[in-house]
């Protein structure tokens, strides 16, 4: 089986900068803390950190991502799992 996990791409309109990351209330927490007044500007679901990459290029229009020596991290069960109990209770406002 195939698991995929939202993500998304946030700009920070003061800074003229760009974040983006699996939805999860740690990833939440700090972009309201960090960047307040960031507006939410793509979402994407994706299986796997390097195939989030490529997407998040894409949606730039930065051509191909280089995900470096890592290893491609695929997404899991529990990893869907806890993102949509994050979601169920999520509250963008």
């Amino acid at each position: 089986m195939v698991y995929t996990l939202l993500f998304e791409i946030w700009e920070d309109p003061d800074r003229h900068s760009f974040e983006w990351s699996a939805v999860s209330e740690q990833g939440d927490e700090l972009r309201k803390k960090v960047f307040p007044n960031s507006v939410l500007r793509h979402t994407f679901r994706a299986k796997s950190d390097v195939e989030a990459g490529q997407m998040n290029y894409d949606w730039h229009g930065w051509g191909a991502y280089d995900p470096g020596p890592f290893p491609e991290r695929f997404v899991t069960s529990e990893d869907v799992a806890v993102q949509e109990r994050y979601l169920a209770v999520r509250n963008l406002g």
